[in-house]
C-alpha cells in the first residue's frame, strides 16, 4: 500500500496536483497535500513588466499568489453565494479564497500570507493556467 501511496504523490507533483480521490471495490485513497507542500512546486518565472494603476502606484504580478494548477477558478464555495474574498479584505495565512476545479476535483487555495487582498486577477468561472496570477495580497 505505501508503494501505491508513493507512486500517486509522485503523480500529484509531476501534474502539479494538489489533491486526488482514487477508488475501486476494495480501497479508496484520498491525497490531500499540506500548504507547505504545495508551495513547493516551482511556477514559471513570467517575463512581465510590472503593471501601473492609475495612482501610478506598481502592481508586481511576481509577488502576487499564482495558480498551483489548470483549471477553472471559482471566487465562492457555491453559485450565487459570497465571494471567499473582496478587495480590501484581511487574509490569514491558510484561509481559502478561491477554488480550482481540475479533472472534477475542487482544490481550495489558501493564502500564501497575512495581509490585505489588493487586487483579484481573474474572474469568477474562468480558465486559469498554470503560474498564473490570482490574487495580490500585501
Amino acid at each position: 500500500m505505501n508503494e501505491v501511496i508513493d507512486s500517486l504523490t509522485k503523480l500529484m507533483d509531476k501534474n502539479g496536483l494538489s489533491e486526488l480521490e482514487l477508488s475501486d471495490d476494495k480501497f479508496c485513497v484520498k491525497l490531500k497535500k499540506k500548504i507547505a507542500d504545495i508551495k513547493k512546486i516551482n511556477l514559471p518565472e513570467e517575463e512581465v513588466s510590472p503593471n501601473t494603476d492609475k495612482k501610478n502606484k506598481e502592481i508586481k504580478p511576481e509577488k502576487s499568489l499564482k495558480s498551483p494548477l489548470v483549471g477553472t477558478a471559482y471566487l465562492s464555495p457555491e453559485p450565487g453565494s459570497k465571494q471567499f474574498i473582496e478587495v480590501g479584505q484581511n487574509v490569514k495565512i491558510g484561509q481559502v479564497i478561491l477554488i480550482i476545479e481540475a479533472m472534477k476535483t475542487m482544490n481550495e487555495i489558501v493564502a500564501d500570507r497575512n495581509g490585505i487582498v489588493k487586487k483579484i486577477y481573474i474572474k469568477n468561472e474562468t480558465p486559469v493556467e498554470f503560474g498564473e496570477p490570482l490574487v495580490l495580497i500585501e
